[in-house]
């Protein structure tokens, strides 16, 4: 009998949706849609989430709210249909969403969780039909006046993990404001998913991918097929029949894990790679191990608030013998990761023809995965509601085996995802165990040899970069670190380049390209560092916990330097301090960088004058690529003042904003910038070479240098870069004339 929580689910009456605009599939969508091919609406490729709601929840509102989500992803209103016997995206103007409601609250209480969980589980395995929008439905569990969940299930082929953690920050927003009597105030979109499939296609159509086919093809050549045995004999047709079970890690053995990542300039996923690598040869006794994982795959700024398949799936390949310590398979599960990382535009699909189970119909293409990653969803909260991500079903399984290790509040969780056709849970729950009995005695004693194979049963794998963090922090924790290697062999000092506020470390990758093989070259940016466990107080603070950073990633005597806008400030503070401790460093490069307080001290008359020139370029540049590009670019431009910012806060809402990363970025961007305006300029006469934009227009300020000429020794050189606006000095000219110059500044030994 309904009660007055009860909506009673409306029948679905399927109507046509209206067309407005079509789309080719990414590579991501075309490997989707052909495992749907084989088995229609397979519930291996469907994404389940629960929220638990914890205060008032109006569902009709709800309704709304999940209405608004839609309306402003494309993706959600995104059908997938064939033309010319290929897939595309067929985009709706609008479709309706409806929230079916289910009250459980006359029910005793230790039943309402074991029924929400059978609901769950039945709504997590039901199937989605690609051809009808939206692949995207949600369920609403009344369990009490005060408490309920939400279970909401998207289809692989228009999200992914990510994906679901804006949904639901979407969610909380929009709730917000319609329970304020408002329409939804959801930011527009700069880019939609089916830009970036068209772009994709567009990149590969220029050939721009060819390094990235040519080093998979090195990589994977004559691949083993390394399996974990079986309880049970492999049926000749494969189901996607899974079932999963986790264990909380002891936090003693995460944190300690995490420290000896740290002291090894690793992260805690190399380190617990490693673990699973030890372990997996142990169960087969191979010593060439494959395994695959996941990376989100938003390389830019426009891309991290849309919804949509992003994530590309790596292959990973790691020699692995006796002679090895822990520590040494460490450094291997680094470089190979990093390597695939570096190489990570490659799409997977392409990947799947050089794999040991491609057209098997057994077998998946790679029988074991490994995710390390922290949980998508938080806790939010709107004036109505807390909303927290909480355990969810399996669906299916994708593959033999999947080892997923979690961060949420109460610790790191390893889940064992498991194929029911060939494993029993306790085969699955020994493994679990041995991971962690494993983890405990590696961790104990990392320099010896790692143990023999001893063959049982089951495997491991390999996923996302997660910064290592130490158990107790020390005077300077660098331990938050975002490391990219864009390219890491060759005989010259490394190049460690800053970018302290970067969404992207991967705009030096144009520099590094023209810089050439043998210039080793590293892009940093700590996240939130800590200094006896506050923020950096000042520009030195931030520079200490970057020399640390620095030399934990690459010990060596010899450095070179580079940083982009106000990480040039943190980057010749990082030089002086490292001299300073008995280090050399042959260069520091300044890109489009400002000596302190210098543009605060030009007159009035003269900043006016330098924005307006500068705001004319920017309009006229970007209005000749298309008002799309003009308003995107414009935008993004007046939010660089932090005046700009307040005001827009004053004026509107933006819980949901505030709490993305672009917020973050700010944020960043402001505290750095008090920083370096605090900061008290020392002379350094050390090597230096600075770079300007076009942002800067010719002729302006007084000083050529940007402010560094009284600081800085007297033969320091600045030069001209092509390119549009601030990091137009990453263009492909810009890139040139820089590595042009740092060459033959290094090769001459002079300035």
């Amino acid at each position: 009998m309904a009660n007055q929580f009860t909506r009673e689910p409306e029948p679905h009456i399927h109507e046509p949706d209206r067309i407005v605009a079509s789309a080719r599939c990414s590579s991501a969508q075309e490997r989707y849609w052909e495992i749907d091919a084989k088995d229609p609406g397979t519930p291996a490729l469907n994404i389940a989430v629960k929220w638990r709601i914890r205060g008032h929840l109006d569902a009709a509102l709800a309704q709304d709210a999940f209405q608004a989500i839609l309306d402003r992803h494309e993706s959600l209103r995104t059908a997938i249909r064939l033309e010319d016997g290929r897939p595309v995206q067929a985009i709706a103007e609008h479709v309706a969403f409806k929230l079916p409601e289910i009250d459980l609250s006359g029910l005793p209480e230790a039943d309402r969780t074991r029924e929400a969980d059978r609901i769950a589980q039945g709504e997590a395995c039901t199937r989605f039909d690609l051809s009808e929008a939206p692949l995207l439905r949600a369920t609403l569990l009344r369990k009490s006046r005060a408490e309920a969940v939400i279970l909401v299930v998207a289809h692989h082929i228009v999200s992914d993990g990510w994906s679901m953690g804006i949904i639901a920050k979407d969610f909380v927003a929009a709730y917000q404001a319609l329970g304020r009597g408002r329409e939804p105030v959801l930011s527009e979109l700069p880019l939609q998913y089916s830009d970036f499939a068209e772009g994709s296609h567009d990149g590969m159509a220029d050939g721009e991918l060819a390094r990235e086919e040519a080093y998979w093809q090195r990589q994977l050549a004559d691949l083993p097929l390394v399996e974990v045995p079986g309880d049970r004999q492999r049926p000749a047709m494969r189901s996607t029949h899974g079932a999963s079970l986790s264990r909380l890690l002891p936090r003693a053995l995460t944190s300690g894990l995490a420290d000896l990542a740290r002291k090894e300039g690793t992260t805690f996923f190399s380190a617990a790679y490693a673990v699973l690598l030890t372990l997996l040869r142990q169960r087969t006794g191979a010593s060439d191990i494959v395994l695959s994982t996941q990376m989100a795959n938003r390389d830019d700024v426009e891309l991290e608030a849309i919804v949509g398949p992003f994530v590309n799936t790596l292959v990973l390949r790691t020699k692995v013998s006796e002679e090895q310590s822990f520590l040494d398979l460490c450094h291997a599960a680094r470089d190979t990761f990093e390597e695939a990382v570096d190489h990570h535009q490659w799409p997977f699909d392409k990947l799947v023809s050089l794999l040991p189970g491609s057209g098997d119909a057994s077998r998946p293409p790679v029988s074991v995965n490994f995710i390390v990653q922290r949980a998508f969803i938080g806790e939010l909260a709107n004036d109505s509601f807390q909303l927290s991500g909480i355990p969810s079903p399996l669906p299916g399984a994708l593959y033999d085996l999947n080892f997923i290790l979690v961060e949420r509040e109460e610790g790191w969780r390893l889940t064992c995802e498991y194929h029911r056709d060939l494993y029993d849970e306790a085969t699955a729950s020994e493994l679990v165990a041995q991971f962690q009995s494993l983890a405990e005695a590696l961790v104990a004693n990392p320099t010896a040899r790692l143990p023999r194979p001893v063959p049982t049963s089951l495997p491991i794998a390999s996923p996302l970069w997660l910064p290592a963090t130490p158990a107790q922090p020390p005077v300077i924790d660098a331990t938050a670190l975002r490391r990219t290697w864009l390219q890491q062999t060759g005989t010259q000092p490394t190049v460690f380049a800053l970018n302290h506020t970067a969404h992207n470390l991967r705009l030096y990758r144009p520099l590094s390209h023209e810089l050439g093989p043998d210039q080793p070259f590293a892009a940093l940016q700590l996240l939130d560092p800590l200094v006896n466990g506050m923020a950096p107080a000042s520009i030195e603070q931030l520079a200490a916990a970057y020399c640390e950073a620095i030399m934990a990633t690459k010990p060596a005597d010899r450095y070179r330097l580079a940083g982009f806008c106000r990480s040039g400030v943190i980057a010749l503070e990082v030089a002086r301090q490292l001299v300073a401790s008995g280090k050399q460093v042959d260069l520091v490069v300044l890109i489009d960088c400002w000596a302190p307080g210098y543009f605060l001290r030009q007159p009035y008359s003269a900043r006016l004058l330098f924005r307006l020139k500068r705001a004319g370029r920017f309009a006229r540049r970007f209005w000749q690529a298309g008002p799309r590009s003009f308003v995107t670019r414009m935008s993004f431009w007046l939010q660089s003042t932090a005046a700009i910012r307040r005001a827009k806060r004053l004026i509107f809402w933006r819980a949901a904003e505030e709490a993305a990363d672009e917020a973050d970025f700010w944020r960043t961007t402001d505290e750095l910038e008090a920083l370096v305006q605090r900061y008290a300029l020392p002379s350094y006469d050390g090597r230096v070479l600075i770079f300007r934009s076009g942002a800067i227009p010719p002729g302006w300020p007084p000083d050529a240098t940007l402010g560094w000429g009284d600081h800085l020794a007297p033969d320091t050189l600045c030069f001209a870069v092509d390119g549009e606006g601030h990091e137009g000095a990453f263009s492909e000219a810009g890139s040139r004339t820089m590595a042009e110059r740092i060459v033959e500044a290094v090769r001459q030994n002079r300035f």
